[in-house]
């Protein structure tokens, strides 16, 4: 097992805008959900509440050979449908087409988009 970090860009909208704590309630349930989640290390998030653009560091251990970019867009990408949430360019288009969210909670007009905008994913050294 080796230690990966997945930093990821986010513009996170949703067709009516963002109204007082909603973009960081909606981010917060996405990491609740993340703890939840096997092999989960850790995760850093830094939003602009005005505009929806955000950065997730998600922390997280995998096996090499297990595709471990694979496995970190899969775990965050369950995360956020999970919270009500749906997401554009965070798994390939045909995976991307068959997954729903879990609307129940949110309206489609308050139903939160995560589009990625950068994704990079790099080896950290293991944590004790």
């Amino acid at each position: 097992m080796a230690d990966y970090e997945l930093d990821c860009e986010f513009d996170i909208v949703r067709r009516i805008g963002w109204s007082d704590e909603d973009l960081g309630e909606h981010i917060d349930a996405v990491f609740e959900r993340l703890h939840q989640a096997a092999d989960v290390i850790g995760m850093e998030a830094s939003s602009n509440l005005d505009s929806g653009r955000s950065n997730i560091a998600l922390r997280y251990s995998a096996e090499r050979d297990d595709n471990p970019e694979r496995i970190g867009r899969t775990t965050l990408g369950v995360a956020v449908r999970a919270s009500g949430g749906t997401h554009n360019g965070l798994l390939p288009l045909s995976e991307e087409a068959t997954v729903k969210s879990e609307r129940g909670q949110w309206s489609g007009l308050r139903t939160p988009t995560w589009n990625v905008r950068q994704v990079t994913l790099r080896e950290v050294p293991r944590s004790s």
